[in-house]
Parts: structure tokens; sequence; C-alpha cells
């Protein structure tokens, strides 16, 4: 429709719904290493590069939540092997969560401004992942990583999203655990760390 007379309000809609095309292809992209195949295979593949294609496949949906993403990854490629699709997995996971308990903050504190904050160390490889939403009671530090336990509300309540992800670091010879430092202003727990061994380092 370029070069035509189209009312700016239905040009807004078609300019979004092409901003959404380009985010969902994005997704598909980055989620095709999840598939059946792809999450048994174990590859080399840079982890930087993972994170900041998970990061760009959920632009949209952070722009529209306003959430503010902040990452100190590694200058040079942090190459590893590992399953692509489990990784990605964890990464999605975290993701998820975060969006949702930001937005349950988000709510009920009209002047606050969502934060994710991701960050990557080498020897060995370890990403921590940090958001500035609810956290978790310590005493629930281990429960989140049990089947079936979940504090969202019924109708999002699945418990399954980081009982997965922890078994996928552990499938891949790494660890995935809370935390226990808590956070001044909180007193809860914020900030999720994946460690991969040594070995998964190329």
């Amino acid at each position: 429709m370029k070069g035509r007379d189209v009312p700016d309000r239905l040009r807004s809609y078609f300019n979004t719904l092409q901003a959404e095309m380009k985010s969902v292809s994005k997704r598909v992209r980055v989620l095709d290493p999840m598939s059946v195949s792809g999450r048994q295979r174990s590859e080399v593949f840079a982890l930087d590069e993972v994170i900041r294609d998970a990061i760009e496949a959920h632009h949209a949906q952070f722009k529209r939540h306003k959430i503010d993403v902040i990452t100190d990854l590694t200058t040079r490629p942090l190459r590893i092997r590992a399953v692509k699709g489990m990784i990605v997995q964890i990464i999605e996971n975290l993701i998820s969560n975060s969006v949702y308990w930001l937005d349950m903050r988000a709510e009920r504190e009209p002047s606050f401004k969502p934060k994710i904050s991701i960050s990557l160390e080498s020897d060995p490889p370890v990403m921590m992942f940090e958001d500035n939403g609810r956290g978790i009671a310590p005493e629930n530090r281990d429960q989140v990583f049990k089947m079936f336990f979940s504090l969202k509300d019924t109708r999002r309540r699945r418990g399954l999203g980081l009982y997965i992800a922890r078994e996928a670091a552990m499938h891949n010879g790494g660890t995935l655990e809370l935390d226990e430092e808590r956070d001044p202003e909180t007193g809860r727990l914020h900030k999720f760390v994946l460690e991969l061994p040594a070995g998964a380092q190329v």
C-alpha cells in the first residue's frame, strides 16, 4: 500500500503489525534450537550471542511492558559446548518469569521502573540473571525449582519453568541456583546464577 492515500490511523496499525511480525520471526529463529531434534544436540556456540538474540527477540515485549534491559556481557565471544536448545530454554524461562513478576510490581507501584540485568563471566562460564521485581522469599530459595511449585495466580500457574530450567542446566553438567544474597530494598532474593562446567568453555 506504499504510495497510496491511507488514513494515518490505518498506516499506524500496519506499522505496528509489521514490527510484531519481525519480532515473531526473530523469536522463531531463537526458538528453533528448542525443537525436539535441536534440544538434544550438543554443539559449539557463543553464549553471549544467544543472550543477545533472546533479548532482541523479546524487544517488542520489553517495550510494551516498559522493561529496561541492562547487559554486561563479555567483550570477546564466550564460546561453549552445550545443548543450545536447552540453554535457550533456560533464558526463555527466566525472561518469562521476570516479565510476569515485574508486571505484578508495576501494577501495585505506579512509579516503579522495571529492570532486568544479565551479565556473563568466563572460566567457568557463568550467567547472572536479575530483575528488580518482587523477588523470592529466602525460605523459598530451593522450593522454586521443585516441580509444580508456583506462586503465580492460578490462571498462570504451572510450576514447571524453573524445574525444567534447572534440569536443562544439570543435563549440561551445570547448575542453576538462586543466589542467597538478599536485596537491601526488598529483603528478598532476585538473582539467578547459571554456572556451566569449566570444560564447557571452548
